[in-house]
């Protein structure tokens, strides 16, 4: 059996195929809403290169994964600003202004 060699470009289309595809299923289990964000985003930005370079069943699902991707992330960007632990951190009073002594 001899192995045949492919281009860097199907390898890359392939690899970011299913890695859009990987990504867009753990952003839709994860529990937090700003790493299903983060999840979301980065699905959408790795469905871009098989969009461009795949072939044309990629093509026609990484567009899917693309638009499924981009209506996640949407649906997820309040839920995400209003997260419990940036609200946390917001709300925490910046410390007091130390001043020197005044010299006598």
């Amino acid at each position: 059996m001899r192995m045949q060699l492919g281009s860097l470009k199907q390898a890359a289309a392939s690899g970011g195929f299913w890695l859009a595809w990987l990504l867009l299923v753990g952003a839709g289990l994860i529990g937090s809403p700003t790493a299903g964000f983060g999840m979301a985003f980065l699905s959408v930005s790795c469905a871009v290169l098989p969009l461009a370079f795949g072939s044309t069943r990629q093509r026609i699902s990484a567009g899917v994964a693309l638009l499924l991707g981009v209506l996640l992330a949407v649906s997820l960007v309040d839920k995400a600003q209003n997260d419990p632990y940036f609200t946390k951190q917001r709300s925490q009073p910046a410390p007091a202004d130390v001043k020197p002594p005044a010299a006598r």
